[in-house]
């Protein structure tokens, strides 16, 4: 497992980064390493925004639930198209994510140990139940409705 990560926070919004390198399972016994970008904005409480730096590839972006990555940590979390679950190896545990398209499924195995810091991180700035006095809700139906174009991501998972 490689643990690859860093931390940035941008002065600009207070947005939050992290970057993991994942790994793909290709099929039962092949791998592929992708770097992913998680990013946290507390404009946007409520998610987190995954894009997937793929080599040779188009970058892919998923919105994900915050309290389904940290409810992800400790039990099976998510329903549908997202889904995330720990696996404890010893003393090592392993996050996993499954994403859902119509196009395809892929799974995803990454350390746990940096994802907890970062969602800590996250929870520090926006704590659990204040996120919606941070949410702009007729901004965020705007953009469902198509009314602001500049609106980031009108779903949340």
């Amino acid at each position: 497992m490689n643990s690859d990560h860093g931390n940035v926070q941008s002065p600009c919004t207070g947005s939050q980064n992290l970057f993991l390198t994942l790994h793909r399972m290709l099929d039962g016994v092949a791998w592929e390493d992708v770097r992913a970008e998680f990013r946290y904005d507390p404009a946007s409480p409520l998610i987190v925004r995954i894009t997937f730096l793929v080599k040779h590839g188009p970058r892919v972006t998923w919105y994900v639930g915050r309290d389904v990555l940290l409810e992800g940590l400790r039990s099976v979390s998510g329903t549908g198209d997202i889904q995330v679950w720990p696996t404890y190896i010893g003393e090592q545990t392993t996050v996993w994510m499954q994403l859902t398209s119509e196009e395809a499924t892929v799974v995803f195995e990454m350390s746990a140990r940096p994802l907890e810091e970062w969602l800590d991180q996250t929870y520090r700035s926006v704590p659990a139940g204040s996120e919606m006095a941070r949410c702009d809700v007729d901004r965020f139906l705007a953009g469902i409705l198509g009314g602001d174009p500049g609106l980031d991501s009108p779903h949340i998972r």
